[in-house]
This record gives C-alpha cells, structure tokens and sequence, in this order.
C-alpha cells in the first residue's frame, strides 16, 4: 500500500468510527469492576463499536481527567488508575469525541481503603437473583428503603445471577436491566453458579460469564494471585475476600484452586476473612440437601476444613432458595445427622446482639477453628418451600430477600432483609478480647473468697479455681440461657490483664433453676473457664468458677498484686469481683490468696 493509500485508510477508519460515536448508543451498564485502593475498572456496551473514553474528576461538571483506549469495540473495559484511596470520583463514559452517559451526581465510584485500613463499610449480598421479574425486584427496592442514603461499597454475588441458563441475554435482563442504578456506583463481584455452568465452564474459564466480568486474577486488588477468574481473592480495607468455585474446579488435595486457597490464606494479615462460593455446605433447601448433593458434600468435606484451619470468619453460598444461616460452627465435615451441637459449636447462641448477644471471637485477626458462621443467601428472586431442618443451622427462612453486611472495625454485623424491608434475622461477631484492659467498675463484693492458680510447665495441666463467697446474688443477673448472658471471667493483676474471655453461649453450655444458674463446658475451649455457678442469696450468694488447660492463657512468672478476679454480664454492665490485696502462694508456678 502507498503512503498515500494508507493516508486515505486511516482517514477512512477515523471517519467511521466518528461516524459511530455519533450514533453509539450504551446499551449495557456502565459497570464497575474491580475495584482498588488506587484504581477502578469501567465496563460498558455499545450497540456499534467506538474507541473509549472515561473522563472523571472530583464532582460533576469538573471531569478534568480521561483514560482513552483507541481500539473500536462494543465491550469496552478502562482501566482507569493512579487514584488516591478511599476518595470518590464522578465520571463520564464515551468516545473520544462524545461522552454517552455520565458527568452527574449518579455516575461516581469510590477507591477502597488501603489494605488494612479501618472504616465502616457495607455490603450487599445476594443469591440466586436471577429472575427479571417483581420478586428479584421486590428484594432490590427493599434494600433500597433499608439502606436510604447510606452509602453502598460492595456488591457480592452468590450465583445463579441470570436464570434459566446464565447467557448473555439472561444477564442483560436479570443483572444489567434490573440493576443498573445500582451498577454504575458500587463495583459488583460474583462467584460462579451452576446455572452461569449451563453456558459456560470455570475450569476452562470459557463462556458469557467470563466475557462480561473482569476479576482479579493476578493479586491486582489483594491477595495472590490464582490466575483464575473463577476462583480469586481481593481485599477491601481490614477485609479479605476469597473467591472461590464449587462447579468445575478441582477440590482435592493438591489441585491449582485447593494450592491457591492455601497460599492465599496463610498470606493475609486481614481483621476479617470472608468467603464465597454458590453451593452451601450446609443446607435442607429443595432440591438441594447437602446430605445428597455430590458437590455440596464435596464442599464440606475438602474446602471447609481448610477455610477453618486458617481462622475463616464468615462463609457465604446461595444454591438453595431460601435463607439458613448457622451456629458459630466448627468442626463438622459430615453428614446433618452427625452434628453435634455441644462438639461442632463454639458458640451455639443466636449471636443476635438484642438477644442472648453476639458471636464473640477472643483473637484479633485469624486464628484456627475460632468458628465461623455459614449462611445460605439465596432467596434473592425465588423461595422454593420446603423443611428447612438441618441441626446446624438453627434460623431457616423462606422469604424473598439479601442480606447485608456492615464491617466496622473488630464488629461484623449481618442483617437479612425480607422483600417487606423486615429484618428477621441478624447476628454480628465481635473480636477481641472481651475483658477490658483494666478491671470493670462498680462490681459487688464479698467478704469471703478464694483463688488458686496453678501454671504448669505443661499447658494442658494449667488449673484455676476462684469462689466468690457470703454475698448478695440474684443469679438471673450472671444470665440464663434464654435471655442474655454474655458473660466473661476476667483477672487482673497490678499490671493489667492476667487471663479471661467471654464464655460460650446458648443453653448446651447454659442451665438455669429457681435460684442459680450453671455454665459447664468441659472442653474449657472459652478462655479456659469449664465451669460457673452462680447461687442465689442475700449474704448467702455464692459464684464458683473453674477453669484448665491451654486456653487458661497464663502467663509465665509471679502475678504483681493486688489480684483482681471478676465476672461481668457484657449486656448489663453487672459485675461482681473478689480483690486480693496479697497472696499466700505465688512463686510462678503456684497462686493462691484468700480473702479476709
């Protein structure tokens, strides 16, 4: 071709592409994808192609910057980068010539924190969405009334986005369609559903699915990298989501994802880790049981395991339509029949903070088999009825609704939204020691007590036993198994915090009579303490607590007195302490004081 002929083509092919722009018209999103602390990707549909332009800036009206690409298509996706964390841009999508849509107060994105950062955020969570009809749209505008003017910073999908077969058009019409209000301002990232597995195939990554998401793949927005957009993590603040597929992907030992999902584990220093997947592990749903179901079993059996092994806090599925949600689990890999509530919990309450109070968890960051709460969110567009019965899972709802999410520091708080904007579910896990860093105020003393500690070299033969005796006691008040009874053992010595956490909850650790309540749990896996009594009296009420072994946490060397050993009712601020101005015994290894 001569210069000049190449003149006249590239001539000819600005022409039709401005030719285009000026007709173009956006005919799917814009949508956000994955999001950073320093950059967002831009998604959007043409009807014929153009090149692509994001323009944006700091308000509407004041987009003073862009990121171009030049290639004519109609599936645009920019990358636009080199932000500041957690700020808010307004922005623009079109050509190079024209902007489509955008440059007003509804077009905007927000960076996310940097890795670690804490600030309250929420998400919303939604399962099986996937039919374009009222209910799908029932679920969406009662968010919308739920949240009001909050703002939203994730989006999460549980599968099954785009019924009956998770193609293109189904997509168009159940996600783009439905929620595009919601799509141009808060970034959406899904996981892959067995219906999305009708039109294509994660191993292969092949099929609408992939072509239209653009997911983290090479630790771009945290994590390591997977090079898989079926499976994947990223992070958002003090947060760490991981990502993972329960269709085609291998699951056994050793396979890519099972290798990927360790390292990515053992390498996040997060607050919080939550993961994803579309079929639950645990669920009665119809058609899906997971006693039956090959990949649910699958699951439970090779995943689960080693989300608890590294300290898993919070595991979201969908696949079932309808709502389950479960104890603070650990430990059960085998069939519904096998669970048992006092072994495979570690806490068996209702974590509902207006009940008998949260879910508490003694360590910041992860820690190994803490437990972790599994909810099944798929009744985002369907209910199928039937008995939800699985003994794990102690609320099982069928109602159209989402779930929501707010994170704040070391609470995680959950809230299952029906399509009547009611709320008839919520738990919140709370981390970190319960016991304050100083001994509580205002507790009721007695005139008689006792402590002895022994610290054995071998942890597991550590012992502690402290009487709180002759004093006045309504033992209703330590807390009963029906009501709240978030409860700690605390003490302290001279120099702060010896030992003590929460207790468990729920009536398998918790019994109640006329005049005295019982906590009992032999295993002392909560911070040691096996066994409270609590005897009603008016100069007569007495506590006894005992505790062994390694989760007594006992420090090495001499305790500094005064010696302070309390109990509190975390609800009520009730408490009531022994003070042991000196001791009889206390070498290291020996403690023991009495009072008078």
């Amino acid at each position: 071709m001569t210069p000049t002929a190449r003149r006249v083509a590239a001539l000819a092919t600005t022409l039709l592409i401005a030719t285009a722009a000026e007709a173009a018209t956006v005919i799917r999103g814009p949508y956000l994808q994955q999001p950073t602390s320093t950059g967002m990707i831009v998604r959007w549909r043409t009807d014929v192609p153009t090149d692509s332009r994001v323009r944006y800036g700091a308000a509407p009206g004041a987009l003073g910057q862009n990121v171009d690409d030049a290639t004519a298509t109609t599936e645009h996706a920019v990358n636009v980068s080199a932000l500041s964390p957690d700020t808010v841009y307004y922005y623009a999508i079109g050509t190079t010539s024209a902007d489509l849509e955008g440059d007003d107060a509804a077009h905007f994105f927000r960076t996310t924190p940097l890795p670690g950062a804490v600030r309250p955020m929420r998400i919303w969570v939604t399962g099986d969405g996937g039919y374009a009809d009222a209910n799908g749209m029932a679920v969406r505008d009662a968010y919308a009334a739920y949240n009001g003017v909050n703002p939203t910073d994730l989006w999460l999908l549980l599968g099954d986005n785009a019924y009956p077969t998770g193609n293109d058009a189904n997509y168009q019409a159940a996600l783009f369609d439905v929620h595009h209000d919601m799509l141009r301002s808060v970034p959406v990232l899904s996981t892959f559903g067995n219906h999305e597995a009708m039109a294509g195939n994660s191993a292969l990554q092949t099929g609408p699915y992939f072509a239209m998401f653009s997911f983290p793949t090479a630790g771009e927005a945290g994590g390591v990298a997977s090079g898989s957009e079926a499976y994947y993590s990223f992070d958002y603040g003090n947060v760490h989501f991981v990502v993972l597929d329960s269709e085609h992907n291998a699951k056994a030992a050793g396979s890519p994802m099972m290798l990927w999902l360790e390292a990515d584990l053992q390498a996040t220093t997060a607050d919080w880790v939550v993961a994803l997947f579309h079929r639950p592990p645990y669920s009665k749903g119809l058609l899906h049981d997971s006693d039956v179901e090959v990949e649910e079993i699958t699951m439970r059996t090779n995943v689960v395991p080693m989300l608890e092994d590294y300290g898993v806090d919070l595991v979201l599925c969908g696949h079932s339509h309808s709502y389950e949600r479960s104890f603070l689990l650990d430990g059960h890999y085998g069939f519904s029949d096998t669970f048992e509530r006092s072994v495979h919990t570690r806490d068996d309450g209702d974590g509902d903070p207006n009940g008998n109070g949260p879910y508490r968890k003694p360590s910041l960051g992860q820690r190994p088999h803490d437990g972790a709460v599994y909810v099944v969110a798929g009744s985002s567009s369907d209910v199928r009825t039937t008995t939800l019965n699985h003994p794990a899972l102690p609320v099982g709802l069928l109602e159209l609704g989402s779930l929501v999410l707010d994170v704040d520091d070391q609470t995680l708080s959950a809230t299952f939204v029906n399509a009547a904007t009611q709320t008839p579910d919520r738990f919140r896990i709370v981390k970190g020691p319960s016991c304050p860093s100083a001994p509580h105020a205002g507790c009721t003393d007695a005139p008689k007590g006792g402590v002895a500690i022994k610290n054995h070299p071998v942890d597991g033969r550590d012992k502690l036993q402290w009487t709180w005796q002759n004093g006045t006691l309504d033992s209703a008040q330590i807390g009963v198994p029906s009501g709240p009874h978030d409860v700690a053992v605390c003490l302290y010595d001279q120099n702060g915090r010896l030992l003590g956490d929460a207790l468990r909850h729920g009536a398998s650790a918790w019994t109640a009579k006329a005049d005295r309540v019982h906590y009992i749990e032999k295993s002392g896996a909560h911070a040691g303490v096996t066994s409270v009594k609590g005897t009603s009296g008016v100069g007569t009420g007495r506590i006894r607590v005992k505790g062994a072994g390694p989760s007594l946490g006992l420090a090495p060397g001499a305790a500094a007195f005064p010696l302070t050993a309390q109990l509190i009712n975390l609800q009520s601020g009730a408490c009531w302490q022994s003070v042991f101005p000196t001791s009889r015994v206390n070498d290291g290894v020996k403690l023991s004081a009495k009072i008078p």
